[in-house]
């Protein structure tokens, strides 16, 4: 295991002691909930996006929280440039102290509201994929993503199994953005079922 990652469960014990921005505290949910989780979309940021051969892929992590799963992503891509976005202050504060302490050049945080930084020139069309872990429901993510996306890009939208519902009501929010349901994963974190759904942008 990389040893960022027992530097980063030291930096967010410590953090969280005096603000609370997770409430995953033991050493054993953070690897298993926190870090595996994350990692899970390894094997999707390999898969070729469009973006040509030897492009450096840029990740747009919404509502990273604790900076989860961009954090890991980084540190396990360094080549991956990474932007993690919460509209929540304290938590932004927090994992600007990581960047701050962990050498991730790649890696920016960002406080804002997604669908006002979606519109500046800056971010928007810049990213090969946007990366969101269960902070809402599979049509509100996409409403929030599809403007940072750029040609080809993906939406990668981790959520726990039962995910059929939510791919129904988003059908016309997909279509309204120019999204396609490319695919759905499911795995096993643990003891809980878990789902990784695909959009691509056309």
């Amino acid at each position: 295991m990389n040893p960022f990652y027992e530097k980063l469960f030291a930096l967010q014990t410590a953090y969280n002691a005096h603000t609370n921005i997770t409430r995953i505290s033991s050493r054993e949910d953070f690897y298993v909930k926190h870090i595996e989780d994350s990692l899970a979309l390894l094997p999707f940021l390999e898969t070729d996006s469009g973006a040509g051969a030897g492009a450096k892929f840029c990740l747009f992590d919404l509502g990273t929280g604790a900076g989860y799963p961009g954090l890991p992503l980084a540190i396990e891509r360094p080549g991956l440039r990474v932007t993690l976005n919460d509209a929540t202050l304290k938590k932004i504060k927090y994992v600007q102290s990581v960047l701050d302490a962990l050498p991730l050049p790649n890696t920016e945080a960002v406080w804002a509201r997604a669908e006002k930084l979606g519109q500046q020139r800056e971010y928007r069309g810049r990213y090969d994929f946007v990366a969101a872990r269960a902070v809402a429901e599979i049509k509100e993510l996409l409403q929030l993503s599809a403007p940072f996306l750029r040609l080809g890009g993906r939406v990668l939208l981790m959520k726990a199994k039962n995910v059929d519902a939510e791919i129904s009501a988003a059908k016309r929010t997909a279509a309204r953005n120019e999204l396609s349901l490319l695919d759905v994963v499911k795995y096993k974190l643990a003891n809980m079922d878990r789902a990784i759904v695909v959009y691509t942008k056309q």
